[in-house]
């Protein structure tokens, strides 16, 4: 598949089978999340330990309870909904907290591994609700676990696995506004 094909076929998936992806696809998962234009620092910090990836998800599940976002409540409230939708593998893109260009570096190496993942016919999602689990680590905790270096803050994440069907894909639509000065 070609880079314009994996833009179009690109989608995000909230449904996954168990089955883990393969150390090789995950590598050149990762391989494309360290080539993209960035101006700084960023670690990609790859979770695939179910005990960890369970807390994140009930950590973010109870940020979004408490958020006091109508959009986050209502959607944590779905029955069975889960923030990282049984995703096998979650990546974590942190950068310096300080660095005003950190939330650009980590959304454009979240991109090439979401292309990367499609090309590879794998599904993915990128997230934000798990940096709500981060924000809420008082004491560093989850972030120590998840490897997130000190100083760094998680401004997204990437959920990957094998696509399977439920109720929260949505057919994918063209958005954003064009507009040529010539």
């Amino acid at each position: 598949m070609d880079l314009l094909e994996a833009i179009a076929k690109r989608k995000s998936v909230r449904a996954y089978l168990k089955e883990q992806i393969s150390d090789e696809v995950l590598a050149k998962i990762i391989d494309a999340g360290q080539c993209p234009p960035n101006a700084g620092a960023y670690q990609i910090s790859v979770l695939q330990n179910p005990a960890l990836l369970k807390k994140l998800n009930d950590l973010a599940a109870d940020a979004m309870r408490n958020s006091g976002n109508e959009f986050l409540m209502s959607r944590v409230a779905i029955p069975g909904y889960q923030p990282l939708y049984a995703a096998p593998t979650a990546i974590l893109l942190s950068a310096p907290a300080g660095n005003p260009y950190s939330a650009a570096n980590t959304a454009l190496a979240a991109e090439n591994m979401i292309l990367a993942a499609t090309a590879l016919d794998l599904g993915s999602c990128y997230l934000i609700t798990p940096t709500l689990a981060f924000a809420g680590d008082k004491t560093g905790e989850l972030a120590k676990e998840a490897g997130i270096p000190e100083g760094y803050t998680v401004f997204c994440a990437v959920i990957l696995g094998h696509a399977a069907e439920n109720d929260f894909s949505a057919p994918r639509e063209k958005r954003g506004t064009v507009n040529y000065v010539k």
